[in-house]
C-alpha cells in the first residue's frame, strides 16, 4: 500500500491508493456536476413540454368542436384533425361553385331593434345545418381525392356506432370492406398507380367473383356502351359498399354483423384549372360529397310493409319462386303468371344493364336497392317500380339461399 497527495479546497491531503486494484480506496467528495447537467436537462425538458402541451390546447380550442371533445384529444388526434379542418377549407372555398358561408352582414351598418320573430329565424338559422343532419335517413360525408374524409357528420354514430373525430382525417379504406377498395377507388377516381398510396388494396375476391360469374351465366347481355373518357364521365355517384359497424344486437352483447351495407348518392366535386401552356380551362375532381343511407340488417325477421308495397321470393338466379296476392292491385298481372319465370323476362331491355349491375351487387355484397326500372304489363306497356333485395339464409339449412325482392 502506498499514499499519495491530493490537492482539495487548497489543502494537501493524503489518500490511500492500491496499487494492486489500481482504484481509489476513498475517493474525493467532489461536487457532482453530470447530477446538475441532469437537473438542468430536464428542467428545460420540463418547460419544452408545458409550452407544448399549452400551444396544443390552444390549437384544439381552434378546431369546430365542442370544448368537451377538444379537451379529451391527444396530439396525434389534434394533428389530424387540424389538417383535415384546412383541406375542408380548401375544399370549399377552390370548388365550382364556391362554399360560401353565410355572412353576418354589415359590420358598419347601425343597430336597430329587432322583433322576437326575426330572433327566433336567426337563432333557427343558427342551427339549421344541425337540424337538417339529424331529419336525414343517414349521414354526410366528404371525401378527398385522396381517399380521407375531410368531413362525416356526427350522425354517423347512430348507424354505424363510430365517432365523428375517429373518421376525420382517416382514410376511408381503414373502414370499408377490402372487396370493395377496388370500386371506391375507381368511384373517387384515383388512378391505378396512386391506390396503394391511398391504402387501397387491389386484392380481388375471388369467392365473390365466383359466385356473381356462375348466378349471372343465364342472364341476358345488356349492349355494350360506347367508351368515354373519365373527364366526360357524369359528376354523379351511386353505389354500394360496404362499411365498419361497432352496433351491437338490442338486448344482446354481441356484435349483429362486422360490417353494413350502405348506399352513398352524391356528387363529385370540382375545381377549375388552366391546361398548362394553353388558356383552356378543364375541371379537375377534387372529391366525393355524399349521402350514406344503412340499408336494413338482414337478419331481420319482421320487413316493414308499406301499403304500395309487394314481395318477391327469388332464387340467386332472380327466379320468381313466390308471389304475394297483392302484385294484382297494382299490375294487371297474377302470381302464377310471374312464379317460374326470372325477374328478366319482364324487364324493359334500356333497364337490363342497371339491374345486371344490381344483381352483381346483391350476390357480392348481400343486399341492394335498384334504380327505377320497367316492368312488363299483361296488356302491354310498363310499370315503374323500384326494389330492394336482401339475401336471405336458412338457419336450419345455410346452404339454402334465397332473396326477398
Amino acid at each position: 500500500m502506498a499514499s499519495m497527495p491530493f490537492v482539495s479546497e487548497g489543502k494537501c491531503v493524503s489518500v490511500e491508493w492500491d496499487f494492486l486494484q489500481g482504484l481509489l480506496a476513498k475517493p474525493p467528495t467532489l461536487p457532482c456536476l453530470q447530477n446538475l447537467r441532469k437537473e438542468k436537462s430536464r428542467n428545460a425538458a420540463r418547460s419544452r413540454r408545458g409550452k407544448e402541451n399549452f400551444e396544443f390546447f390552444e390549437l384544439a380550442k381552434m378546431l369546430p368542436l365542442p370544448g368537451a371533445i377538444t379537451s379529451q384529444l391527444d396530439k396525434a388526434s389534434v394533428i389530424r384533425l387540424t389538417i383535415s379542418y384546412l383541406h375542408m377549407r380548401t375544399f370549399a372555398s377552390q370548388g365550382d361553385p364556391p362554399w360560401s358561408p353565410l355572412l353576418e352582414g354589415d359590420s358598419n351598418c347601425s343597430k336597430v331593434r329587432r322583433s322576437a320573430h326575426s330572433l327566433a329565424t336567426d337563432m333557427f338559422e343558427q342551427h339549421l345545418g344541425a337540424h337538417l343532419l339529424q331529419s336525414l335517413d343517414g349521414f354526410v360525408f366528404v371525401v378527398s381525392q385522396e381517399g380521407r374524409f375531410l368531413y362525416i357528420s356526427e350522425t354517423v354514430s347512430i348507424y354505424l356506432g363510430l365517432s365523428q373525430v375517429e373518421l376525420t382525417g382517416s382514410s376511408v379504406f381503414d373502414y370499408i370492406h377490402p372487396a370493395d377498395h377496388v370500386e371506391m377507388a375507381e368511384r373517387l377516381g384515383i388512378k391505378p398507380h396512386l391506390r396503394a398510396e391511398a391504402g387501397c388494396h387491389t386484392a380481388p375476391d375471388s369467392a365473390s367473383s365466383t359466385a356473381s360469374t356462375s348466378s349471372l351465366a343465364g342472364t341476358p347481355e345488356p349492349a355494350p356502351s360506347s367508351p368515354h373518357s373519365p373527364t366526360d364521365e357524369p359528376p354523379e355517384r351511386g353505389f354500394f359498399i360496404r362499411m365498419k359497424s361497432t352496433l351491437t344486437k338490442r338486448g344482446l352483447h354481441v356484435k349483429s354483423s362486422g360490417y353494413k351495407v350502405i348506399h352513398v348518392t352524391g356528387r363529385i366535386r370540382c375545381r377549375p384549372a388552366l391546361v398548362p401552356g394553353s388558356t383552356r380551362s378543364v375541371r379537375r375532381p377534387m372529391g366525393l360529397v355524399a349521402l350514406a343511407h344503412t340499408l336494413p340488417p338482414s337478419t331481420l325477421n319482421e320487413v316493414r310493409m308499406e301499403s304500395h308495397m309487394f314481395v318477391f321470393r327469388v332464387n340467386m338466379d332472380l327466379q320468381v319462386t313466390y308471389c304475394e296476392n297483392r302484385i294484382s292491385e297494382y299490375m294487371d298481372l297474377t302470381p302464377a303468371e310471374v312464379v317460374g319465370h326470372t325477374c328478366y323476362h319482364f324487364i324493359h331491355v334500356e333497364d337490363l344493364e342497371n339491374i345486371r349491375q344490381s344483381h352483381e351487387d346483391l350476390l357480392r355484397k348481400g343486399q341492394v336497392v335498384t334504380g327505377y326500372y320497367r316492368w312488363l304489363q299483361r296488356r302491354g306497356g310498363y310499370l315503374w317500380i323500384q326494389s330492394t333485395a336482401t339475401v336471405s339464409i336458412n338457419h336450419k339449412a345455410p346452404h339454402e339461399r334465397n332473396v326477398i325482392w
